[in-house]
């Protein structure tokens, strides 16, 4: 992936470089890269790809998170408020806490920030493809 030098702070990460990795707290067909620091750590940016057709059910964010929209749109679906359509280019900011469903009827790819660690936890536990994944050593 490219970088920074020692003598230069400023990082460039261009499409071709992204190391994209399935994202394990995701269900199947979602993919990310990070391209600025650590998402489990801190201060991070990432850029995410989900299939046309993906739906992240009912979940929410300990942290804020601001997402910019860089490929096909994505709605998202919230209890009590009309659902809202971010097309590409577009930008929403995620509140920590609050409770949505993602869906993206095309495929999607979208730029993630926060300042602080990222996190992702689901209204039903059944839904966290984190506890049906086995361990197969």
């Amino acid at each position: 992936m490219g970088g920074k030098s020692r003598d230069d702070p400023m990082s460039v990460v261009n499409p071709s470089e992204f190391e994209w990795e399935p994202k394990e707290s995701l269900p199947p067909g979602a993919y990310s890269a990070t391209v600025h620091g650590d998402p489990t750590e801190g201060e991070y940016a990432f850029v995410a790809r989900f299939p046309a057709g993906f739906t992240v059910p009912t979940h929410w964010h300990t942290n804020d998170v601001a997402v910019v929209l860089m490929k096909g749109s994505m709605t998202i679906r919230r209890d009590g408020r009309p659902n809202v359509a971010i097309r590409e280019g577009g930008f929403f900011f995620l509140p920590g806490g609050m409770r949505y469903v993602a869906h993206t009827p095309g495929e999607c790819v979208f730029l993630a920030y926060g300042p602080e660690p990222f996190d992702i936890f689901y209204a039903n536990p059944k839904d966290d493809p984190r506890t049906k994944r086995t361990d197969r050593r």
